[in-house]
């Protein structure tokens, strides 16, 4: 009797993992959310901002094709001042016709279109291409010696991984480029202003400017530089894909942040948070969202995305995101 129970108990317990697998795979990856905010920052006032960041987009498949329509239809209804993109346009570059066809879909912006890129934008990181590399290891035709020796390597590279993953510490690994030059040139194409480690004002006011600083990981960011032409008094909307850039010390007084990168976490547990927040300063238990205390009283949002790396997510949907400044 117990040993009958046990394997019921056993097989409910494999038919839910399977379901919450299947879920996490399927179901709230392909949903695409809308997060407002309405932030009390008296030198925006008025400001209406779309932010989408950390699209993913890589080879066309339903759940990219079902982001798309619905990211589409969202933004056909919005009018916004600004619209920000804050980075990982791109997972791969089979990803370049969905970029095209975002950008297509952005809605009139008065004020303008703004860009940085993130650390995918330059290199694709691959967990299949890390196990590949083992695998191919394993099968090398070489001396024993040798063979054991490079697949004690990979291994423990892919034990470091896994220890990276549990410190949350920032995960770079297989690194294949990707070809940010055609990237570029596509958001050129679209009118889009590419903030590489520069600031310049927002149409019409002297004393609100627009930054953006390269990427954290794969870019060469330089935030002093970036904001020394920044008049004395002026306010700053800083755009950088690491949420980390927002606790350097030269990082803007009382500005205003818009960042990415985290993906909320993806896989977020009851009472433990997220699995990895990208290596980042932020908490497992607060990845994304509002943060009001920062260095210098900075106010920033980080997005959840609305892709991501690994194809899952729980309790953590894509999101697109609108403030209103108030």
């Amino acid at each position: 009797m117990t040993m009958k129970w046990l394997r019921r108990l056993f097989g409910l317990s494999a038919l839910a993992s399977a379901g919450l697998f299947a879920y996490a795979w399927a179901g709230e990856r392909a949903r695409m959310t809308l997060q407002t905010y309405r932030l009390p920052w008296s030198p925006g006032a008025g400001l209406k901002i779309l932010h989408l960041s950390d699209q993913h987009f890589g080879r066309d498949n339903w759940i990219q094709r079902r982001r798309l329509r619905r990211t589409k239809a969202t933004l056909a209804a919005m009018k916004p001042d600004i619209i920000l993109l804050t980075g990982d346009f791109i997972h791969d570059d089979a990803g370049f016709n969905a970029v095209e066809e975002m950008l297509r879909a952005l809605p009139d912006a008065p004020k303008g279109v703004y860009a940085v890129l993130g650390n995918h934008d330059y290199a694709l990181y691959s967990y299949r291409e890390l196990f590949h590399n083992i695998i191919k290891q394993a099968q090398a035709a070489a001396p024993p010696r040798q063979k054991l020796s490079g697949l004690a390597a990979e291994l423990r590279q892919l034990l470091q991984l896994a220890w990276n993953i549990y410190r949350n510490e920032r995960l770079r690994f297989a690194v294949t480029p990707n070809h940010t030059a055609e990237l570029i040139h596509l958001l050129n194409s679209y009118q889009v202003q590419l903030l590489q480690n520069r600031a310049m004002p927002v149409p019409g006011r002297r004393d609100l400017w627009i930054a953006g600083v390269d990427d954290l990981v794969e870019g060469t960011p330089q935030l002093e530089q970036t904001l020394k032409d920044v008049p004395s008094g002026a306010h700053v909307i800083l755009l950088t894909h690491h949420p980390d850039v927002a606790f350097h010390k030269s990082a803007p007084r009382e500005g205003l942040i818009f960042s990415g990168h985290t993906h909320g976490g993806q896989v977020v547990i009851p009472r433990i948070g997220a699995i990895h927040t990208q290596g980042t300063r932020l908490p497992r238990t607060h990845p994304a969202g509002y943060f009001h205390d920062l260095p210098g009283g900075a106010q920033m949002i980080v997005s959840r995305g609305m892709g991501e790396s690994t194809p899952l997510r729980f309790r953590c949907p894509p999101e697109i995101v609108w403030v209103e400044i108030v």
